[in-house]
């Protein structure tokens, strides 16, 4: 893969922001990211596979990946290369109501390109400059291709597509908040001061409004990130341990008996034969 850059242009703690524009002459294999990112396919043609799932992607294809999102690029041509803008970002650059709605979607423009690709030519000529408002443009640029592609979401009536909110509740930010650090070293303290709630607080709440223990929730979207890894990867059961937020891999594979009634080596084993373990969405894990 080639691209123009590969920093991070930061604008404050935990704010990030890149555009790349990528070249792919080759198969390029399954991959995830620390970020949100942001994909429009300027040419070329290939097949793009997206959380186990088939997309055939060519001029237009647009996409919104997520920081738990797996993807990679097959049957692609040397004579037909990919040619692909990428923004890389924090979601904490958009707004809170925005932000609360980000979710893995993508959408096929068909219409006249031009318009689209001269804003993202806008967007690297304003990540290269330090003109005034540089920053202001940037976020709302961003803002306005995420709700682009939102929008198309709500109007295909994708999964998970509902209106926006027009208040951005506690445990909405936590929420969010979990689901983009559950596989860092993530603590109760640590959410119940994004949120500005007291721990002791924030515990009951979080409990009261969404049926689980703090501690509950984060160990099974880390459970559920490692069944991806299972199936799509060939990592070894230590490095998705690592991979999904657990300290260990024997405390990993314990977790994953106890909670599956299957052990990580065996469900990797048996993975042709199951489409995925299936747990209730709030299972209470002891």
């Amino acid at each position: 893969m080639e691209s123009q850059r590969n920093q991070l242009g930061f604008f404050g703690q935990d704010m990030f922001f890149d555009i790349l524009v990528n070249r792919i002459s080759q198969d390029f294999p399954m991959h995830w990211h620390d970020f949100y990112e942001f994909e429009f396919i300027k040419s070329g043609h290939a097949t793009q596979i997206i959380n186990g799932e088939s997309f055939s992607i060519g001029p237009g294809f647009t996409a919104l990946l997520s920081p738990v999102d797996f993807h990679s690029y097959q049957d692609v041509s040397p004579d037909d290369p990919l040619e692909i803008f990428n923004i890389r970002f924090s979601d904490l650059l958009l707004p809170p109501n925005i932000r609360s709605k980000l979710t893995t979607s993508t959408m096929e423009l068909t219409d006249d390109l031009s318009p689209i690709v001269l804003t993202l030519e806008q967007l690297i000529q304003e990540y290269d400059t330090n003109d005034f408002g540089r920053e202001e443009f940037i976020r709302s640029t961003i803002t306005n291709l995420c709700i682009l592609i939102l929008r198309e979401s709500l109007h295909s009536g994708m999964p998970n597509s509902q209106p926006t909110a027009e208040h951005y509740s506690p445990i909405q930010e936590a929420v969010l908040y979990i689901r983009n650090h559950y596989r860092e070293s993530i603590t109760i303290d640590e959410v119940a001061n994004i949120v500005h709630l007291t721990p002791n607080y924030f515990s009951e709440y979080f409990k009261k409004q969404t049926g689980i223990k703090f501690c509950s929730y984060v160990q099974k979207l880390r459970l559920e990130f490692s069944v991806s890894l299972l199936k799509l990867s060939d990592l070894s059961i230590k490095e998705i341990a690592d991979q999904s937020g657990f300290n260990s891999a024997a405390y990993f594979s314990n977790a994953f008996k106890d909670y599956f009634g299957i052990s990580p080596e065996q469900f990797r084993k048996s993975q042709n034969k199951l489409t995925s373990p299936t747990q209730p969405i709030f299972k209470e894990m002891r």
